[in-house]
């Protein structure tokens, strides 16, 4: 132990030798010494830490809250000057409220911090014992030693402190949090310069009440004491009164000869649960005894696990298991879902034609036939040169020979190579992939996520049965279209399956298949859990503004804001278009939102939402549909399967990017139309399997 820390009082002098003692080390930015250990935890990418830990769920800011309580931590490279660490104690400015400085580049307070909820959130751990994990990134500059992975897990912490002070005008948060269990040895000290003070070896730290609003504060710097409450007049000022002030009035101190005062940084504040022992690496979820269809597709076997060799954060990525880079992997035996068991029990099947449960705009024009075990509602909107088909499938359909519950029950009995796939262009530090596994079938599809592909197999497997059915159904639903339409589909049929397999909880948030070099006519089959599909304006059409507040000079449609101002203005915009420079153009775009009173704001209600349940086809036809509309698809339950069927234009793929094998044509054949009206095929292992019930039923229209 340090020979300063036996003494019961210390000089302003001894103080001072010790937080030069403390500080004389620090290194603020690399290059840094060797940790004399390892983390337990660590991850190369934010998500995988996300995903795995459950006391960090915080994808973009430094604070995971849940409930009211503080669970963790992140400090990464952004950090304040006077942020601290060490083996026990870190001291870190609250969260948020800053922006880049335009002169300098460094973040700096965009104005006063307040306590927030996350301090509120820090008090309750506070009142609760509730001790918070601090992680910290590679980058961050006052770690004393250099983490040896870009995330690594501290440990468990009690917040001690919140106060407020000054950085430079602005008043700004500040927290200190010290190392729960302090007799556990700190991977992260140096190997260099261990730390030698020991938590409680100082007098504790001065506290005093100020004489201007009677509230108590604990003296952080050897500068001297002052009042740290902001509504104080006398917040933030040395005091002449004060044997640290040489002054003979009050004024705030220097920030620049700030100095910690040894004696808040080494203080120990005693917990009841200070020897408590609480897990770095969450409790993995484990399958039970029993063979439970679902359970290995239900979201706790959607979390990451932490390597049990190396300590790695492993997301899981394809849907056996988890893999980590270390050659660690768990794989997971599949229960099967059986069809008959994701029947909705408040809409049941029968041979009947299925009851709707979609909801529309008064905009949109709905028109409803019932053709080949199918209730179809075809959806017109108004504006848009094209329609949405939703074909809701009956008891006959869905049981056919080959159809969608021998195809559900299939899929999960195959490897197909369903995995998440990497986003492009996502800014989270280590990437990003889709929540939803996906393998392409097929001409490969490069966008949103790159996603593996591969040749059609034989017309038997799912995913070419998929692909089969729905080219008859985009052909009955082009039916109704136009011979340019119809001759178009004729001559580029679909030549690619994307299946997408959502486990629970997974969904696919609101985005368009409108990217060059795709055919206009697409169309998904739903198999499994029940889905909601929902359909919005995207909403720079919506508003008519881009957020950075440019016009939409694209014609409006019905139901957007300002609808009638914008159509009018249409014709002179169009005209001006050809009449100024670009620059002027654009100038013009500026000024329009100001003069039509038009803001970014908010997102446009959806004009569809359509219930997808299983064996149901959505038929989306045409260019503009995806150029001005959205769609999201959310499910409840613990498995679906979404096999959506494009042309793509092999012309479209750029060098490197075309297939290595053969695209064929459609091999099945399917023809839905060879199901009579009223069939109803005998359920496999009763009398008579092949034989068929026909009620004599056609098809009818309706409109509405």
């Amino acid at each position: 132990m340090d020979v300063f820390t036996s003494n019961p009082s210390l000089s302003k002098e001894e103080l001072r030798n010790i937080a030069d003692k403390l500080l004389a080390h620090r290194t603020y930015g690399p290059p840094k010494p060797e940790p004399i250990g390892q983390p337990t935890v660590w991850a190369d990418a934010r998500m995988d830490l996300c995903e795995t830990l459950h006391y960090f769920r915080s994808y973009q800011g430094a604070c995971h809250s849940t409930g009211g309580f503080v669970r963790g931590f992140m400090f990464d490279k952004v950090a304040h000057l006077r942020d601290y660490i060490d083996s026990n104690v870190v001291i870190a400015r609250a969260g948020g409220g800053q922006v880049k400085d335009k002169e300098s580049g460094e973040m700096k307070a965009s104005g006063d911090q307040v306590e927030g909820t996350t301090s509120q959130n820090l008090r309750n751990c506070m009142a609760h014992y509730n001790p918070v994990v601090i992680i910290t990134g590679a980058d961050n500059p006052h770690m004393p030693s250099q983490p040896p992975h870009q995330y690594c897990v501290l440990d468990y912490f009690k917040p001690t402190h919140i106060w407020t002070e000054k950085s430079g005008k602005s008043n700004i948060v500040r927290y200190r949090l010290e190392k729960l269990n302090a007799q556990k040895i700190s991977w992260w000290s140096p190997k260099t310069h261990p730390d030698t003070i020991a938590l409680g070896s100082l007098p504790p730290p001065f506290v005093r009440s100020c004489g201007t609003c009677a509230k108590e504060s604990t003296q952080i710097y050897l500068n001297g004491w002052m009042c740290l409450s902001p509504s104080c007049p006398s917040f933030w000022l040395i005091l002449p009164s004060s044997a640290d002030s040489p002054h003979t009035s009050p004024r705030e101190p220097a920030e620049a000869d700030l100095t910690y005062d040894p004696r808040f940084l080494k203080a120990h504040t005693p917990w009841p649960n200070d020897a408590h022992e609480y897990t770095l690496k969450p409790v993995p979820a484990s399958l039970s005894h029993h063979d439970v269809p679902g359970e290995d597709t239900s979201e706790a076997f959607t979390r990451g696990l932490v390597c049990p060799d190396c300590g790695r954060c492993t997301p899981r990525l394809s849907w056996s298991g988890w893999e980590c880079p270390c050659s660690w992997t768990y794989m997971l035996p599949h229960t099967l879902i059986p069809a008959l068991s994701i029947r909705e029990p408040l809409w049941p099947l029968s041979d009947a034609y299925t009851c709707s449960r979609d909801t529309h705009s008064p905009l949109v024009r709905v028109s409803v036939s019932f053709a080949h075990g199918y209730r179809v509602n075809r959806y017109a909107i108004p504006g848009i040169d094209g329609f949405v088909t939703h074909m809701i499938a009956n008891q006959t359909v869905v049981q056919e020979r080959g159809g969608p519950d021998d195809m559900f029950e299939a899929l999960q009995g195959l490897d197909i190579g369903l995995r998440r796939r990497p986003l492009e262009g996502a800014m989270l530090k280590g990437g990003l992939f889709t929540r939803h596994l996906a393998v392409n079938y097929g001409m490969p599809y490069k966008f949103i996520a790159a996603t593996a592909s591969h040749a059609f197999p034989a017309p038997s497997h799912p995913v070419s049965a998929a692909r089969s059915r729905l080219t008859w159904a985009a052909r009955h639903c082009l039916s109704a279209a136009s011979h340019q339409d119809r001759a178009a589909f004729t001559t580029h049929p679909f030549n690619e399956v994307l299946a997408l397999c959502y486990f629970e909880s997974q969904r696919i948030s609101y985005h368009d298949d409108g990217e060059s070099g795709l055919g206009p006519t697409i169309a998904t089959l739903s198999l499994g859990a029940p889905g909601l599909m929902r359909i919005r304006l995207k909403a720079k059409h919506h508003h008519g503004v881009s957020n950075a507040g440019v016009y939409t000079p694209a014609s409006p449609v019905p139901g957007c804001i300002a609808y009638k101002a914008r159509r009018a203005l249409a014709p002179d915009l169009a005209l001006l278009k050809g009449q100024i420079s670009p620059t002027a153009f654009r100038h013009r775009l500026k000024q329009i939102p100001h003069e039509l009173g038009l803001t970014a704001r908010g997102t446009a209600r959806d004009v569809l939402a359509l219930h997808v349940a299983h064996g149901d086809v959505v038929v989306m036809h045409g260019r503009a549909l995806q150029a001005y509309y959205e769609h999201s698809v959310e499910h409840a339950g613990k498995l679906r399967f979404a096999l959506t069927a494009r042309y793509i234009d092999p012309e479209s793929l750029g060098e490197g990017e075309g297939p290595g094998y053969v695209v064929g044509g459609d091999e099945g054949g399917y023809d839905g139309g060879m199901l009579r009206e009223g069939m109803r095929v005998v359920q496999k292992g009763d009398e008579g399997a092949d034989a068929v019930e026909n009620d004599g039923g056609s098809a009818t229209q309706h409109s509405l």
